[in-house]
């Protein structure tokens, strides 16, 4: 089914993809495992063909559907050029629903498309919008639609991402359903516990090189597996110097949000949402996919649009008082999968930190010398200072990740919104990040807003915690006849 003989493709980091052989027989399934920059995702879009230039012979004889991070970007990519909002009387193009996405123009049978909707549990996606579905939302839609091609072989590449908890455990119960049904999977992804037990295959690539191969039991157990899973980061003495942010009144609450309701095309997402963040406290925000929790950030970072005429002050000023959202962005350091989708300008490594301290996806100012000294800092701290010239979209996701994470928090900002930050970190620089983060908030003036689903990231320095609940059946409405659940929070002290 599979077949890998002498591969040799170019990596970014001064190294090469290198395999001397692979093969895997029809029905089997496989793990493919290695930190950020080890060559995982390059293999797969080989093995997709979406790199055909490499040397060697790669043969995948099955027919085959891929997930991925750079099929997200494509898909959404799509509806950004067919976007015809200055065409529309009501001016925004919502570009295709996920139902149209899973279909994507191909014949189908409906008998199909229900089972795998079922097998999915995204009945209540279908008619949403694609480009405003959460990051585990679309890897839903995404992977609905590798079904409906039924392929013998799927490559998926890091499928988990942004799924809330309880989306991991299905996933993985479908993952082995279908390797129950001999449709092959090819996973590339960190190590971590959600894996599939029924593949039971196992590689771990290093530099562009297979280093481990073979039974996964028994390579986990090999003291090989342990050292290179070792946490290996250290934290700096001091943080880079920042810049100066005027200073609140002493009571004066950094967010206000008083009983806002949030809607999208009448479909309820949140309602009567009430908090209060003050200084000093750090943030967890909480609940599944689609409960709103990007949303809620955008509103108050000036990202979204659903933020007028709502009862939200920010740093003492109610919204929508005549300042601009440039008034509101400098307070803030943002890393997010919107920001990571949305940044697609071709620039180097130490111009994307840079933009931090301007808010901006690109660099159109010229920065002062501290300025520049300050972003190589924060390079050096993440380890990224050998790329400082490297081109931003010749990275691996994950180093694109990094680089957004030193952007964030280059001016050491009010206010650090941290939505699902370690996306596409490998357990390294996962750790490293989040002791990176815990140590910001101990050292500066920096208060953290954090998402995340992985129960793997974890801040000791949160202090209160908001979840999105689904609402009781007695806060339900109905529009056309149907019965609507939107999301309420609730808040509590760590």
């Amino acid at each position: 089914m599979l077949s890998i003989e002498q591969l040799h493709f170019p990596l970014s980091n001064n190294s090469s993809l290198s395999i001397q052989q692979l093969s895997l027989e029809k029905g089997e399934s496989l793990l493919v495992l290695g930190d950020n920059a080890s060559g995982k995702s390059v293999l797969a879009q080989i093995l997709a063909g979406e790199i055909t230039n490499y040397q060697g012979s790669v043969s995948l004889t099955e027919k085959f559907t891929t997930l991925s991070f750079e099929l997200e970007a494509q898909t959404l990519a799509q509806d950004r050029l067919n976007d015809r909002s200055d065409y529309m009387a009501e001016g925004v193009d919502n570009g295709r629903t996920a139902l149209e996405i899973i279909i994507d123009d191909n014949v189908f049978v409906q008998k199909d498309l229900d089972e795998i909707i079922t097998l999915l549990a995204i009945e209540k996606l279908l008619e949403k919008p694609f480009k405003i579905l959460s990051t585990g939302e679309t890897r839903k839609v995404l992977m609905a639609r590798a079904l409906m091609l039924k392929p013998q072989v799927m490559l998926l590449d890091e499928p988990y991402a942004g799924l809330d908890i309880g989306s991991q455990a299905h996933l993985t119960s479908v993952l082995n359903s279908l390797i129950a049904q001999d449709i092959s999977i090819i996973l590339f992804d960190f190590y971590h516990q959600s894996l599939p037990s029924s593949i039971e295959n196992l590689v771990y690539m290093q530099q562009g090189k297979i280093v481990l191969s073979g039974n996964r039991a028994q390579v986990i157990a090999t003291k090989q597996w342990q050292q290179l899973n070792e946490n290996h980061y250290s934290l700096p003495h001091h943080l880079p110097d920042c810049l100066q942010y005027d200073s609140l009144e002493k009571n004066e609450a950094l967010v206000s949000v008083h009983n806002v309701s949030v809607s999208f095309d009448q479909k309820p997402v949140f309602s009567a949402l009430n908090w209060q963040f003050e200084q000093g406290q750090h943030w967890r925000i909480i609940g599944p996919n689609g409960c709103g929790k990007s949303t809620l950030l955008a509103m108050i970072s000036g990202d979204s649009p659903k933020a007028y005429g709502k009862d939200i002050h920010l740093f003492g000023v109610k919204r929508g008082s005549g300042e601009s959202i440039w008034d509101i962005k400098r307070h803030y350091g943002l890393v997010s999968a919107q920001l990571h989708r949305d940044y697609r300008v071709s620039t180097t490594l130490i111009k994307v930190v840079l933009s931090g301290f301007y808010d901006s996806i690109g660099l159109y100012d010229s920065p002062s010398r501290q300025q520049v000294i300050i972003a190589r800092q924060w390079l050096v701290l993440l380890g990224l200072e050998q790329h400082e010239n490297t081109y931003f979209n010749q990275l691996s996701y994950g180093e694109q990740r990094l680089v957004l994470i030193a952007r964030a928090v280059v001016k050491l900002p009010m206010i650090l919104i941290l939505d699902e930050p370690c996306q596409g970190l490998d357990n390294h620089n996962r750790d490293k990040v989040l002791a990176l983060m815990d140590y910001i908030a101990a050292n500066s003036k920096t208060h953290l807003l954090f998402v995340s689903h992985d129960l793997r990231d974890q801040l000791e320095c949160i202090t209160h915690e908001l979840e999105f609940v689904i609402q009781n059946d007695d806060d339900t409405r109905e529009v056309g006849g149907e019965t609507l659940l939107g999301y309420v929070a609730k808040t509590r002290q760590k």
